[in-house]
């Protein structure tokens, strides 16, 4: 098998390593890919031992930021081991994860094993292999805190892509300081196409790989540009990037729409190959926004459970919604105030939000910090998502903090505190820091807030909130008539609109509806209001120059809508809280 020369990468030191009880100070690992990219062999090599009957080693049970149970022993096998004299050594299988070795009299230990897994690359080209931590390396208890090595040996034209940062040692090996840190950096190998850019004095690497669209399908510097885009809006909000290097994966292969799995300094975004070649990209920068913001909410800003972690068992925080809801909340805004989304995309997309939120099996029933620990044994019937339920709770958190400090603080302005505050690699905050955060950086008691809408059941107050935004609710029931129709402010049909040929075209301006003329939507609303769905309007438009009249039959909504809007009656300071969120003000403190 041809092979390049070994690309060695080492953990450094961590003066906070401990030595174990039998001795053992450091974890090598040695890494070889099968040139098919179909397996990976793998050595641990575990050096020097002193007086162990036996080593127990396992696979985790899961993986930081996907709070499931996985089976990656399922995707292990060959596993031997041998001691220094390269006698092999017995091995008991304690269960599927684990496993106690013999190491009566054995000063080293190499513990081998193949890995399966799967080629991301079209058929014929060099493979694409993509590696989750927790799926690919053993562990044990004793060595958790110890310094890991890592050595990989490439196929020839074969390239490697991680987080795992090079230091400064003449040899050009390299350490991570303990387990977490060498797990948590997910790795791209095969072949890869490199794009970088700096940003406020730190690197950034994009890299592309698997089933690649072409430069004609995905335009590199118009991708290029809107992740830089992302990475500033994030900066302007957080104002600190805690790394010296930032690497986006960007897998495209046949995965059903998109993933993504955050990381300390990096990120990977798996994505449908197809959707990226026909230019559908909303849900590619969607993911970048929501994964490239973890780095500092969960990553950094975490409950004490999330980092150190134990990999042998389920790890439970009430906290989730504000982990991921959070986050999801800081997605729209990033994409918002990068320039990537407009405001009204932003209102209607958490007016989408808040109806998937009410209208999920467990509203009512489970609050977000029971969902949030419940993620791991889900009870049908009672689903309902943490991502959600968080997302609209930041909405009215914002506002709120906003209306008791007359616009002077902001939900953002709790990052910021946290992510300095939290101290990572410290542990994480314990419970009720959350709440007395928001209290001593803001002044808004969220006492009450929380014990009704975050421990409790209480309805989400958006007819008491939202107004205090310069926002109103509008609710539109199932089966009542409608146009059908994307309408701006002014009652124009925007894109997106679903028209008949001969009928309707995006520009169309509504004037009048059957014999009532129309100005705004609650003009329309009002016209609509005694109609019955099914019944046929005549709807006249003005297009460009000339006025068109059409009949229309009136569709029934197919489910409950709700619209947020601008409130023409809402005064000065409600408006400033609108406008803050959308532009990011009051500036950092």
């Amino acid at each position: 098998m041809l092979r390049i020369p070994s690309l060695i990468l080492l953990l450094a030191p961590y003066a906070g390593a401990f030595q174990s009880t039998f001795d053992l100070h450091e974890v090598a690992w040695k890494m070889s890919p099968e040139t098919s990219g179909e397996s990976i062999h793998m050595e641990m090599t575990l050096n020097p031992l002193l007086n162990r009957e036996s080593v127990i080693v396992r696979i985790p049970q899961w993986r930081p930021g996907s709070y499931r149970y996985a089976q990656y022993e399922r995707d292990l096998s060959n596993l031997k081991v041998q001691d220094q004299d390269g006698k092999s050594r017995a091995i008991e299988e304690i269960d599927p994860r684990t496993w106690e070795i013999n190491s009566a009299g054995a000063t080293s230990l190499m513990v081998e094993y193949d890995l399966k897994v799967e080629n991301k690359a079209n058929p014929g080209e060099i493979p694409a292999i993509h590696l989750h931590g927790p799926a690919t390396f053993l562990y044990l208890e004793d060595s958790l805190n110890l310094s890991h090595t890592l050595q990989v040996e490439l196929p020839r034209g074969w390239d490697m892509a991680s987080g795992h940062r090079l230091g400064v040692e003449s040899d050009g090996r390299f350490r991570l300081p303990n387990y977490d840190i060498l797990v948590d950096c997910p790795i791209a190998l095969g072949e890869l196409e490199r794009h970088s850019f700096a940003n406020n004095g730190k690197t950034f690497e994009v890299i592309l790989f698997g089933k690649t669209p072409t430069t004609e399908q995905f335009p590199r510097g118009t991708w290029l540009s809107k992740v830089e885009a992302l990475v500033d809006a994030g900066w302007n909000l957080v104002g600190d990037f805690p790394f010296e290097k930032y690497v986006f994966l960007f897998l495209f292969d046949n995965t059903r729409g998109y993933y993504g799995l955050e990381h300390l300094n990096s990120t990977t975004i798996a994505y449908n190959h197809r959707w990226a070649k026909e230019g559908r990209l909303d849900g590619l920068e969607s993911v970048t926004s929501h994964e490239f913001f973890h780095l500092w909410n969960v990553k950094r800003i975490r409950p004490e459970a999330l980092g150190p972690f134990d990999y042998s068992q389920d790890v439970r925080t009430k906290d989730l919604w504000w982990m991921e809801g959070i986050t999801s909340y800081y997605t729209d805004i990033l994409l918002l105030r990068a320039g990537l989304r407009n405001e009204e995309w932003f209102w209607e997309a958490q007016a989408r939000n808040f109806l998937n939120v009410f209208n999920s099996p467990g509203y009512g029933t489970v609050s977000p910090e029971r969902s949030s620990w419940t993620v791991w044994d889900p009870s049908p019937g009672q689903n309902i998502s943490y991502y959600d339920q968080g997302q609209a709770l930041g909405l009215l958190m914002d506002i709120e903090i906003r209306r008791a400090t007359n616009n002077q603080r902001s939900l953002d302005d709790v990052i910021r505190f946290l992510h300095r505050w939290v101290n990572y690699p410290e542990a994480g905050y314990r419970d009720g820091d959350l709440s007395r955060a928001i209290r001593s950086v803001t002044g808004w008691d969220c006492r009450p807030f929380f014990e009704r809408h975050i421990r409790g059941l209480v309805d989400l107050p958006l007819e008491e909130i939202l107004p205090a935004a310069g926002l109103r609710a509008v609710w539109m029931k199932r089966g009542t008539p409608y146009l059908g129709l994307r309408l701006t402010e002014d009652l124009e049909i925007s894109g997106g609109s679903s028209v008949k040929e001969g009928s309707f075209q995006e520009g169309d301006r509504i004037q009048k509806v059957g014999t009532i003329k129309v100005r705004t939507r609650d003009d329309l609303r009002s016209a609509l209001r005694e109609e019955q769905a099914g019944a046929t309007l005549q709807i006249r438009i003005r297009r460009g120059g000339s006025y068109k009249t059409f009949d229309f039959k009136l569709p029934a909504r197919s489910s409950h809508s709700l619209v947020l809007e601008p409130d023409a009656d809402a005064s000065p300071e409600a408006q400033a809280i609108g406008r803050g969120i959308i532009k990011g003000s009051p500036a950092p403190l």
